[in-house]
C-alpha cells in the first residue's frame, strides 16, 4: 500500500485498533482507573482555572501520543509491506526486525 492508502486505513479505524487490543489488557484498565482516581483527587484540591490548564496540558498530551502511535502504526505497515513484496524467508525477516534497528 502506498502511504496515503496506509493513512486512510489508519485514520478510518484508528479509535478501535488500539482500544480493541487494550480494552482487554487488565494492567491497562488498572492504570486507567488509577488516573481517572488521581485526577479526581487533584480536581479537588485545585482551583478551576488549574483545573481547566490540567485539562488542555492533557489534551496536548493526548494529541501527541496519537501521533506517535499513527507514526508508529505507518512504519509497522511500511515494514511489513516491505516484507511481503520481498518474499522474504524467516531468516531474512528476523534480521529485518530484529537485526536493521
Amino acid at each position: 500500500m502506498e502511504n496515503q492508502k496506509l493513512e486512510e486505513y489508519y485514520s478510518e479505524r484508528s479509535s478501535t485498533i488500539f482500544s480493541e487490543m487494550l480494552g482487554e489488557d487488565e494492567n491497562y484498565r488498572r492504570l486507567k482507573k488509577a488516573k481517572i482516581a488521581a485526577e479526581k483527587a487533584l480536581q479537588s484540591v485545585i482551583s478551576q482555572d488549574s483545573w481547566k490548564q490540567y485539562l488542555a496540558l492533557d489534551e496536548i498530551c493526548n494529541e501527541l501520543e496519537c501521533a506517535r502511535y499513527k507514526a508508529m502504526y505507518l512504519a509497522g505497515a511500511s515494514d511489513y509491506e516491505k516484507i511481503s513484496k520481498n518474499d522474504l524467508d524467516a531468516a531474512d525477516v528476523r534480521h529485518f526486525l530484529f537485526v536493521r534497528g
